[in-house]
């Protein structure tokens, strides 16, 4: 049944957003494959649904609506992914500021913080581009202001905005080029519309079926050191006990339970409280030196679907067993084992994991810096969709100086590094150094397309090996090696050159790689060549050409 909504206060807000997480949800492979590159590269719909996911994690209060939004967008910052992350990240944080200090918000003062959002947006952008989320985000609001007026109400407000955001997005292949070429909308501003969506689902009182939402504890775990808590310990900091719990009417009335009488009883045994209630399902996460008490009073409700308690001073006592402190500290990213360790060998201090359709967050950036224990930091990202989150987390830092190289590939980050003399002790002269070799090199690559695509004015089709020389796309041939030695034929002045490193990915055999390598020797008799195993998916060959 549909209710009239004259104003939105916190608890209104976060169960908005809850319902824009589903349709998030309900969206987000929708999303993925509009991405117009053959090859996935960080896909905007996971990217948006996890940067939601964990905004939402951060939300303790609700009765305030600044505090609901101030709190989401804080969580939304520090579990972005992905450049579509971190402009739906700072869209949000743009929303909290316009609302600061509101206890309740009428459509007016939404409108105002959906503008103050998406400016905050475009303030983020390095190089805005229109035809993207950025687009629908300013369109959408901006040509319904006209129409507000002091009686409407949100349900009026949000299909208003709803309609004017789709007709911004169907207009944005008109406005971006590589759109157009392949015959798709924008999909992070479909992602914003699917937002919108779940919003409305809410106004018309649609139900909320068993969404699950994961609350907190997503970073990347590490293994522990079980001799940090011995006999001579003492537990000061609790166990992080985490539950889904099946309510079950042969213990209690399933339809009448009461989720804040629930609340009231179990944060007596802890802190640190999050429940949130899925239909007959409820999750708790509590920290408490106690956690039998907490599970005793839950299990007069029901039965746990899933368990998770964790020592949080054994966690502390890893975290703080560090070694001296460092003068400088490289921090990098990459994917596959084979590459990762060829970065550790490169002089690497910590390798983040982070793939091709899973891009390093700020939170898992942040807790890097403070693993690495050094007072110069030089962080090398090796993909254009996490330079968005690396700058970040380096404004965000502040406990040491953050060097930022702008790589934007693996094979950028790997000759800056494996170029450069890292004893050096100046991190002004090292951070120059690995910068400017970075730059020495033009990378290329070959990987299966995964649909049919128009990219470059190269036609290329679903199964066929896409070539990219420095971000462009060069061409396509059915065969793999065909597609490299035929890239590697079109890079300029390719007979001038003297080095090359290939990295091969996880699918291809040393056998066609050393065939590879024969024939560019055999036809460019200077060129010297060397064969690195990345073990990488998704993309077949990376490879390296020095200028």
């Amino acid at each position: 049944m549909e209710n009239i909504y004259k104003t939105i206060d916190g608890k209104l807000f976060k169960k908005l957003l809850a319902y824009g997480y589903k349709g998030l949800v309900e969206d987000y492979h929708l999303i993925n494959d509009l991405n117009v590159f053959p090859v996935p590269d960080g896909d905007t719909g996971t990217n948006m649904k996890l940067t939601f996911e964990s905004g939402l994690s951060a939300i303790k209060s609700e009765e305030r609506i600044c505090d609901v939004a101030s709190e989401f967008a804080r969580g939304c910052l520090f579990g972005a992914r992905g450049n579509s992350g971190v402009l739906l990240s700072q869209y949000f944080k743009g929303v909290a500021q316009s609302l600061e200090g509101k206890t309740f918000a009428t459509v007016k003062d939404t409108a105002d913080a959906m503008v103050s959002g998406y400016k905050m947006a475009y303030k983020s952008a390095v190089n805005p581009v229109e035809g993207t989320f950025l687009t629908v985000a300013r369109e959408g609001v901006d040509s319904i202001l006209p129409q507000i007026t002091d009686d409407m109400d949100h349900n009026k407000y949000l299909s208003l905005l709803y309609e004017s955001s789709k007709k911004s997005l169907e207009n944005t292949p008109n406005l971006l080029e590589v759109l157009r070429e392949n015959g798709v909308i924008d999909s992070g501003g479909q992602g914003l519309l699917s937002i919108f969506k779940g919003m409305i689902w809410m106004m018309n009182g649609k139900e909320m079926d068993d969404l699950e939402i994961s609350h907190g504890h997503t970073e990347t775990q590490t293994q522990l050191d079980l001799s940090l808590f011995n006999e001579n310990s003492t537990l000061d900091y609790g166990y992080c006990t985490e539950f889904l719990l099946q309510l079950l009417n042969s213990k209690c009335d399933v339809n009448k339970f009461d989720v804040d009488k629930f609340i009231e009883d179990i944060s007596k045994f802890g802190d640190s409280l999050i429940v949130t209630q899925s239909g007959s399902i409820v999750k708790v996460h509590i920290h408490t030196k106690a956690p039998y008490v907490a599970i005793e009073y839950a299990q007069r409700y029901g039965e746990f679907l899933t368990f998770k308690m964790e020592n949080m001073t054994l966690q502390h006592n890893n975290v703080v067993k560090v070694s001296k402190r460092k003068n400088i500290g490289i921090i990098t990213i990459g994917y596959g084992d084979g590459i990762i360790n060829l970065l550790k060998d490169a002089g690497a201090s910590i390798v983040l994991n982070g793939g091709q359709t899973m891009n390093t967050s700020v939170t898992e950036l942040l807790d890097a810096f403070d693993r690495v224990n050094a007072d110069n930091i030089i962080l090398l990202p090796n993909n254009k969709n996490i330079l968005l989150a690396a700058k970040a987390a380096i404004e965000m830092y502040d406990k040491s100086k953050v060097y930022l190289v702008e790589t934007k590939t693996i094979q950028e980050g790997y000759f800056g590094l494996s170029m450069s003399v890292l004893t050096e002790q100046d991190p002004e002269t090292l951070f120059n150094t690995i910068k400017e070799n970075s730059k020495l090199i033009i990378p290329c690559l070959v990987a299966k397309t995964t649909k049919d695509a128009l990219m470059d004015g190269v036609r290329t089709l679903k199964g066929e090996y896409i070539e990219y020389v420095d971000e462009t796309v060069v061409g396509s041939k059915l065969m793999r090696k065909d597609a490299v030695l035929e890239m590697i034929d079109k890079i300029e002045n390719i007979e001038d050159k003297e080095m090359m490193f290939i990295i091969y990915g996880q699918d291809v055999s040393l056998e066609e790689v050393e065939d590879i390598k024969a024939a560019l020797e055999d036809k460019y008799p200077y060129l010297e060549i060397g064969i690195l195993e990345g073990k990488q998916d998704v993309k077949d060959y990376l490879i390296g050409v020095n200028l």
